[in-house]
């Protein structure tokens, strides 16, 4: 019998979870027909899928067969540092939301997704999610002169955010006043629907908030900054040092 290269094996691996995906079940009998494998081949193919996590169920009797459980779950994901953070973040504000509906699994989710990744991606992922503040919605008055801000600076603000790099901002103030400024994006927070940093001023050498919306200009510096203690910030942002 000719040896099968990987290339094939993997082909025929996915042509497998096609064919369970498409019906409710299979009989072994269809699938080896599908396929063109012997029972055995079928078997070790079914028996692998179940190590790598697939739900996969065989039942006797008539009407019987094989099947991917409703519960099966989207194939691994490889994704980005970046991605993680956002993901696991989403899903953190969700639940602050208490939406009556279509919520009530996400807190179990989220743990199963936080225990899939790698050891050393979740401890980075747990102290990104620390200096990730949820607070209140946000009041009426401020939703109101709240406008989302350019897609550039979100990004930029987020980079420096991530990567621990100072970020040089144009900053105009409730009273109109525009002030050029290095921070340090120690925290952000959020009180729905309106972003704040919680930064380290360089101009004035304290801790001071900055919604982002009136950040109306952006720079990632390059310097890279360590977290300066939590006190330096927790005096004056106690309430809401609560991790999302």
């Amino acid at each position: 019998m000719p040896k099968v290269s990987f290339a094939e094996r993997v082909e025929r691996r996915n042509r497998l979870l096609g064919l369970l995906r498409s019906e409710d079940h299979w009989k072994t009998a269809d699938l080896r027909e599908q396929l063109g494998v012997s029972q055995r081949t079928l078997m070790r193919e079914l028996a692998e899928l179940r190590e790598d996590g697939y739900p996969i169920e065989s039942e006797r009797g008539r009407g019987g067969g094989i099947r991917l459980s409703d519960r099966w779950g989207i194939d691994r994901l490889h994704l980005n540092h970046q991605e993680v953070v956002e993901l696991t973040l989403a899903l953190a504000i969700m639940e602050r939301l208490k939406s009556p509906i279509l919520t009530s699994n996400l807190k179990a989710i989220r743990q199963k997704l936080f225990q899939a990744f790698p050891q050393s991606q979740r401890r980075k992922v747990s102290n990104i999610r620390k200096r990730i503040l949820i607070g209140d919605n946000a009041s009426a008055n401020v939703i109101s002169l709240y406008a989302a801000p350019a897609t550039r600076i979100s990004e930029e603000i987020a980079e420096s955010f991530l990567r621990q790099q100072s970020l040089e901002i144009e900053y105009q103030a409730e009273g109109g006043e525009v002030t050029q400024r290095v921070v340090e994006a120690h925290y952000i927070l959020l009180n729905w629907p309106v972003w704040y940093i919680i930064a380290w001023d360089h101009l004035r050498m304290a801790s001071r908030v900055f919604r982002i919306d009136r950040i109306k200009n952006t720079r990632v510096v390059g310097e890279l900054f360590r977290l300066r203690p939590q006190q330096s910030f927790k005096n004056m942002f106690a309430p809401y040092f609560q991790p999302a």
